[in-house]
């Protein structure tokens, strides 16, 4: 199982709701928001929650999407990998996170961000992978433009943390399928 860590403030409720909504189409998933527990099916593939609901998280795969500094008060034990998503818009955020020496993959829209966006519209939006990313399973995800069709406009930081977790658990083809 994957667990995906969800640092954002407590207004960030919808951010939380809409990367959940865009995850639930590509896993079985379970969720934790604000200490209460819900499962989409039996054995889920990945765990979203967020931040603040435990004091302690023992699992091998940590995924934690950094939206704004919010401090890491979960103590992540038996972790053989973690990695942080970044929204690289904010200054503050990216020394938190640097301090904390998790490796990360930046997204925004400076040139030195992993995943970006080529453009942008109300109704699609092509994804670019700069760099190579090592997946959770020890896959590699080439540089590549990969163009999806969006049902309703959407924060550019939430598309590109999706898209970064489909592909850190091998599943570019989902996004090329076209939907996010």
């Amino acid at each position: 199982m994957i667990t995906i860590l969800v640092a954002a403030g407590d207004d960030d409720k919808d951010f939380f709701s809409g990367l959940s909504r865009m995850l639930d189409k590509h896993f079985v998933t379970a969720r934790a928001y604000g200490q209460k527990l819900e499962a989409g099916g039996p054995f889920p593939a990945l765990m979203l929650c967020d931040l603040k609901s435990f004091k302690a998280i023992d699992t091998e795969k940590v995924i934690v999407v950094c939206k704004k500094p919010e401090p890491f008060t979960a103590r992540i034990k038996g972790a053989s990998l973690v990695v942080a998503i970044v929204d690289s818009s904010d200054d503050e955020l990216l020394e938190h996170v640097s301090a904390t020496r998790l490796p990360a993959i930046t997204c925004g829209l400076r040139s030195r961000d992993t995943i970006t966006l080529s453009s942008m519209a109300p109704d699609s939006a092509v994804i670019d992978l700069r760099r190579c990313i090592t997946c959770l399973d020890g896959g590699r995800a080439e540089p590549q433009e990969i163009p999806i069709r969006l049902k309703n406009p959407l924060d550019s930081f939430l598309l590109m943390a999706a898209a970064a977790i489909l592909i850190l658990s091998g599943k570019t083809e989902c996004i090329k399928e076209g939907f996010i």
